[in-house]
């Protein structure tokens, strides 16, 4: 039993040059001494810039990807697939499953960084951590079969997503508002729904993988 799982539309992306020079991103960069456009967008330190941008609402919160990560790949658990984060601005970056997030948000936003800007983590390392791939998401489509995690969708137990077997990808959105952008709805060949109420990236992540490893009797 593996879970392959991708985070989509995630809110990962370096501060965009249009709000580069706002004093509040100018602030914060040089306390980090880092040029802005090096800088993650955050909307906890970035709010008043970030209201010039389209679709403001929906980026800036990387601390949902660092949550996710810490969910699926802190423990040794046997669940564990591949793993996919797909940014709000179309990346696709692979992340190695046995990754050990760092628990510090700080050095979590340091990491992911250096992905941005270099294209994987560690730098010129032969085994990555985290690697910008050069592909679409639609080039997953060839591996698996995408099954989206959506209020609106089927409704089924989390151990029943557990038993789709490993030629499915999860994606679950990483997102703080808004809908999944239409280059997801355009890849998605089913949607499953895990509960009557809405719930966030992590607590989706909680319960699959909660329902698996209680199946596999795993202490």
């Amino acid at each position: 039993m593996k879970i392959n799982l991708i985070l989509l539309d995630s809110s990962l992306e370096l501060v965009p040059k249009e709000i580069a020079s706002h004093p509040a991103v100018i602030r914060n960069a040089k306390k980090r001494n880092k040029k802005p456009e090096h800088t993650i967008l955050d909307i906890s330190l970035h709010y008043h810039a970030m209201k010039k941008l389209p679709n403001w609402r929906k980026r800036g919160r990387p601390d949902i990807i660092h949550l996710a990560l810490l969910m699926f790949l802190t423990e040794k658990t046997p669940i564990k697939g591949e793993v996919y984060i797909h940014t709000i601005d179309g990346k696709i970056v692979y992340v190695n499953s046995d990754m050990r997030p760092p628990k510090n948000y700080n050095r979590f936003i340091g990491l992911a960084e250096q992905l941005l800007l270099h294209g994987q983590v560690p730098i010129n390392n032969a085994n990555p951590l985290m690697k910008i791939l050069n592909i679409k998401l639609t080039d997953l489509k060839s591996k698996y079969k995408i099954g989206i995690l959506s209020e609106d969708g089927k409704k089924v137990t989390p151990e029943e997503l557990c038993n789709l077997g490993e030629n499915w990808l999860l994606g679950v959105g990483a997102f703080p508002h808004g809908d999944f952008s239409e280059e997801i709805k355009s890849v998605a060949d089913e949607y499953f729904s895990i509960s009557n109420y809405k719930l966030e990236t992590h607590q989706v992540i909680c319960r699959i993988i909660s329902a698996c490893l209680q199946q596999l009797g795993w202490p």
